[in-house]
C-alpha cells in the first residue's frame, strides 16, 4: 500500500514540475512578436490518373499569436471538363493561436473530394493549376507602455524630438518586429498639445502574404482611459477597408494626460480585421 502511495505522489510530482517548466518555457517566448501567417498547404498527390476518385487534403496552420475565427477554405480554378470536386468550400471551427500551452498553434486537415475526369483524345497529361483560398475573422493586440509629456512640461514645436525626466520622450518610436500576426501596428508618434492634451499617430501595416480586408477598432486606451481615433481618410462610420494593393493605413488618436510631467503609462489598442490568403498549386493529369 505505502508503495503504491509513494508511487501516485511522484507521478503527481513529475505531472507538476512538467506543468511548471512548460508554463516557464512559454512564459520566456513572447508569441506577440514578429509578423505571423496563416500556413496553407495541399497535402495530396502532385499527380493523378484520368477516370479516377479524388482525394484533396488541405492543411491550415494557425501560426498567429491570436485565435482565428469564422475559418472558410475553398479551392478555385479547376477546369470542370477535367476536374470535378463535389464541394469547393468548407467552414471551420475556429484555430487556435500560439500560446503557452500550445506552442505551435492549431492545425486543421480538410478533405475536399471529386473526380478526375477523362483527358481528351491522344493527350498523355493535363497540367490542372488550382488555388486554395481561406477567410478568417482575427484580432491583433498593441500594448507598449509609452513615455508622454505635455506642453508645459518642455515641448518645444515639431522640431522636438526627446525631452529627459521621469523617463526619456521620444517623439517617433519604431514597433517594426510586430505583434504576431500580419497586421500590426509599426510605428508610434507621439505628439503633446495644449492642457494635457496628446495626439498619437499609429501606422498600421500589412506585412502579410494575404490581403487585409475591414478593420476595425475594439479598444483604445491610454493610462486606462480611452482614446478618441480614427483611421485618416476613413469612410465608414465602424472601421477602415484597405484598397486591394495598400498595405498601411493611418490611425489618428487622440487622449487625455493624467499630469505635466513626463511619465511612463501603458497604451492598449485592439483591432479587429478580416484577412484573405491564398496559396497557388498544381495538379498533373496522367492518362
Amino acid at each position: 500500500m505505502k508503495k503504491i502511495i509513494f508511487l501516485l505522489l511522484l507521478v503527481s510530482s513529475l505531472l507538476i514540475v512538467s506543468c511548471q517548466e512548460t508554463a516557464q518555457r512559454g512564459a520566456e517566448i513572447n508569441y506577440k512578436l514578429g509578423f505571423s501567417d496563416l500556413e496553407i498547404s495541399s497535402l495530396g498527390n502532385k499527380e493523378e490518373y484520368q477516370d479516377q476518385r479524388l482525394e484533396l487534403p488541405i492543411s491550415i496552420h494557425n501560426t498567429l499569436a491570436y485565435d482565428i475565427e469564422n475559418v472558410a477554405v475553398s479551392v478555385q480554378g479547376f477546369d470542370t471538363h477535367y476536374v470535378e470536386l463535389y464541394s469547393s468550400r468548407e467552414q471551420l471551427s475556429n484555430l487556435e493561436g500560439k500560446s503557452i500551452f500550445n506552442p505551435e498553434g492549431r492545425e486543421e486537415r480538410i478533405l475536399f473530394e471529386g473526380t478526375v475526369k477523362k483527358l481528351l483524345p491522344g493527350a498523355s497529361k493535363e497540367l490542372q493549376n488550382y488555388r486554395v483560398y481561406a477567410y478568417f475573422n482575427s484580432k491583433v493586440e498593441f500594448s507598449p507602455t509609452v513615455c508622454v509629456t505635455s506642453q508645459q512640461a518642455g515641448y518645444v514645436g515639431a522640431a522636438y524630438d526627446t525631452y529627459q525626466g521621469a523617463c526619456a520622450f521620444e517623439k517617433e518610436v519604431s514597433y517594426s518586429e510586430g505583434q504576431g500576426a500580419p497586421l500590426g501596428i509599426t510605428n508610434l508618434e507621439l505628439i503633446p498639445r495644449q492642457g494635457r492634451q496628446i495626439e498619437l499617430r499609429m501606422r498600421v501595416e500589412n506585412k502579410g502574404k494575404g490581403k487585409v480586408g475591414k478593420i476595425s477598432l475594439a479598444t483604445a486606451t491610454l493610462g486606462g482611459k480611452p482614446l478618441s481615433c480614427d483611421f485618416r481618410a476613413d469612410t465608414e462610420e465602424e472601421g477602415f477597408s484597405f484598397e486591394p494593393e495598400e498595405k498601411s493605413a493611418t490611425l489618428l488618436c487622440a487622449g487625455a494626460l493624467a499630469a505635466d510631467e513626463t511619465y511612463r503609462t501603458p497604451l492598449y489598442l485592439e483591432l479587429l480585421y478580416d484577412y484573405e490568403l491564398n496559396v497557388k498549386e498544381t495538379l498533373t493529369i496522367l492518362q
